[in-house]
């Protein structure tokens, strides 16, 4: 695999665990960063870079001045599409962070400009790109578990004070935890039934400003469904079994970065497949950037541009009946 120089924006722990898929991909390489403090860049060119790395305070001046092949967006979510936007213009493909943008609108608008040039654009759901989940969709695929009926995928975590990041359940960064944990329950569910919900029923817990928690229930159609959740106020199982006429799946322990899925005939195992990966797994997602830019793919088929737009329908229709609406901030 050819070099492919990434530069990052952001350097806070997303990012941070970002650059330790970095260190175990063939042929990634950290070529600059991008951070408001010096320091903070600095130390993290120093951890993750080759002493070649270069350190920028102004996001426009690195797109402006070096030469990369692709730029990794890991800042706040409210700055996710001005850092987007600036990015394509300059003729660099882009991997973001979830969720890619705010609003619909604005998903509209990247897409567009993305298409317009060209250019590689994928938001970052990188639980698409584990080998466990890969191998999960090639047994759907394969029949394995008969015609798909149900899933049940939640991400509910109680994190503590000193292992959180508080802009996540506030209004001003438009975090809450359908956006931030909810969406990979959902990308889950999209696997399963791309197609999308006939009908859609939740319920959600308020801080004040955002939703502490949701619970969701999607209708497909002949019994189908989905039962999801997020939360940040409480712990569930975080395996997501998917229920077919003929047998089910589950993934896990931790779906959203699995080292296992498992085939099951009723209570029997049937089938166990299992990937103890180096570092945090990110490498995955880098590798599958990569492989689309080497081969002038403009999207990813492990998630896709359409599943991005209807997954961020959803969310967006399922917060305004909730009336939580996102005032955009130019701060960024």
């Amino acid at each position: 695999m050819r070099e492919t120089r990434w530069a990052v924006a952001g350097t806070g722990y997303i990012a941070n665990e970002f650059a330790k898929g970095l260190q175990v991909a063939e042929g990634a390489v950290l070529a600059a960063v991008a951070s408001r403090r010096r320091e903070s860049g600095e130390a993290y060119a120093q951890s993750w870079g080759d002493g070649s790395t270069r350190v920028y305070t102004d996001y426009r001046e690195m797109l402006e001045k070096e030469p990369v092949d692709i730029v990794y967006i890991a800042v706040p979510n409210d700055c996710h599409y001005g850092y987007i936007m600036a990015a394509l213009e300059k003729g660099i493909p882009v991997l973001s962070e979830k969720p890619m943008v705010d609003n619909l609108e604005q998903l509209k608008a990247v897409r567009q400009a993305a298409e317009e040039k060209g250019l590689f654009l994928m938001e970052g759901m990188w639980t698409r790109c584990f080998p466990a989940v890969k191998k999960a969709r090639e047994w759907m695929e394969a029949g394995r578990i008969g015609k798909p009926l149900a899933v049940r995928s939640s991400f509910d975590i109680a994190p503590q004070p000193d292992d959180w990041q508080p802009w996540k359940g506030g209004i001003a960064h438009a975090g809450g935890s359908l956006r931030d944990v909810g969406i990979y329950a959902l990308a889950m569910a999209y696997l399963v039934f791309p197609q999308g919900p006939e009908k859609v029923h939740t319920v959600m817990k308020s801080n004040g400003e955002v939703d502490e928690s949701f619970h969701m229930f999607l209708e497909y159609g002949e019994g189908r469904a989905a039962f999801l959740s997020g939360a940040f106020n409480q712990i569930s199982s975080h395996v997501t079994e998917i229920t077919g006429e003929k047998g089910r799946i589950l993934i896990g322990p931790e779906f959203w970065h699995p080292t296992e899925a498992v085939l099951m005939d009723g209570d029997q195992e049937a089938e166990r497949f299992e990937d103890r990966y180096p570092a945090t797994g990110f490498q995955y997602e880098i590798l599958e950037a990569q492989r689309c830019l080497e081969n002038g793919e403009t999207e990813s088929p492990c998630y896709t541009a359409e599943e991005t737009w209807r997954i961020a329908e959803l969310i967006e229709k399922t917060r305004k009946e909730w009336g939580i609406i996102y005032q955009a901030d130019t701060a960024c």
